[in-house]
């Protein structure tokens, strides 16, 4: 069937304002747009703009540099000003497809800073090495190492250990996913919950949501751009493979038993949509606590570029509300 023919999810009118202004319509990955994009996407104003958020709040704001397994991980820290006790911890991990991006890319737009307050939460955000140059399992490892950081000084910071939650938004939530994939299978630690953003979980692109959102219709994040991401991570050919590691593409696990309870939210228009639902659907057989929504013409990244839309508005509320249910004692 031809790309015209496909029949599509149309992206809410509120939200598709944005794509109007074309600074903020990231175009497709490719191998000439690639290293304009992630010059682009480390740029120091996303810390800038996390650092005067924190301040503004008052909170308390911590740079640390860990030993990782194949040299330093930066790591900040965002907690309370005063002492807490029995706080639970975010492990937040950025977005950007895996090979984009740095630790403040979309930082405090799923309502981080909200739960700062409201939980007296701790933050934490991982650097972490980035396909193609450093590619898969090199993520997923940087997270899963900063994370056992993380717990270690749950104590000092006045966290409650056994309320540690892992979460991300797109290749983040699939870094989220392949961390607790992991921390189940080690046993070194035991997660509260995650928190899946419409995440990058499944390689093959063999859904209909993968076909129906290319380019020009998959805004942000096409099939296109997915695939060139995949491609850098796992190498090509992947998608033909049965040896891919399931901590780096988490839909390739085929055991999801024993996971913490889950939150995954995704738009209907786009193209991590089918890979999410099936993902929370199995996660469900599996027997594990899972909420999932699916957001009616949500594009990829629709909450963070578009804000103040209304679907944007009860996406993060309702983000925030499974937070907040979560966390009641």
């Amino acid at each position: 069937m031809h790309n015209d023919d496909i029949v599509r999810q149309p992206i809410d009118p509120d939200a598709a304002v944005i794509l109007d202004n074309p600074e903020m319509v990231l175009p497709t990955v490719t191998e000439q747009t690639f290293p304009v994009l992630r010059e682009a996407m480390s740029a120091p104003a996303g810390r800038d703009l996390a650092k005067e958020q924190a301040d503004a709040l008052g909170l308390r704001w911590e740079d640390h540099t860990i030993d990782g397994p194949r040299g330093p991980i930066e790591l900040t820290v965002i907690r309370p000003a005063g002492t807490v006790t029995d706080a639970p911890l975010y492990y937040g991990i950025h977005g950007g497809g895996m090979i984009l991006g740095d630790r403040f890319a979309g930082f405090g737009g799923y309502d981080e800073f909200a739960w700062v307050q409201e939980h007296n939460m701790v933050i934490v955000t991982p650097e972490y090495r980035l396909a193609p140059d450093h590619p898969a399992p090199a993520g997923v490892e940087d997270c899963y190492a900063g994370l056992l950081w993380a717990a270690s000084q749950a104590r000092e910071w006045g966290v409650n250990p056994e309320r540690i939650i892992v979460g991300g938004g797109s290749g983040g939530g699939g870094l989220a996913a392949g961390v607790a994939l992991m921390a189940r299978d080690k046993g070194e630690i035991s997660l509260f919950a995650q928190c899946l953003i419409y995440p990058m979980l499944d390689d093959r692109n063999t859904t209909v949501s993968s076909r129906q959102f290319t380019e020009g219709y998959g805004h942000i994040w096409p099939r296109e751009s997915n695939e060139y991401a995949w491609n850098a991570i796992l190498g090509g050919g992947h998608a033909e493979r049965e040896d891919i590691n399931h901590y780096a593409a988490p839909a390739r696990a085929t055991d999801l038993a024993g996971l913490p309870t889950t939150y995954i939210d995704v738009g209907s228009a786009e193209v991590f949509r089918d890979e999410d639902i099936k993902y929370a659907l199995r996660l469900l057989e599996a027997g594990v606590q899972t909420e999932l929504h699916v957001w009616r013409g949500g594009f990829h990244g629709y909450d963070t570029l578009a804000p103040e839309s209304e679907v944007a508005r009860e996406t993060t509320s309702t983000r925030s509300s499974w937070m907040r249910r979560i966390l009641k004692k």
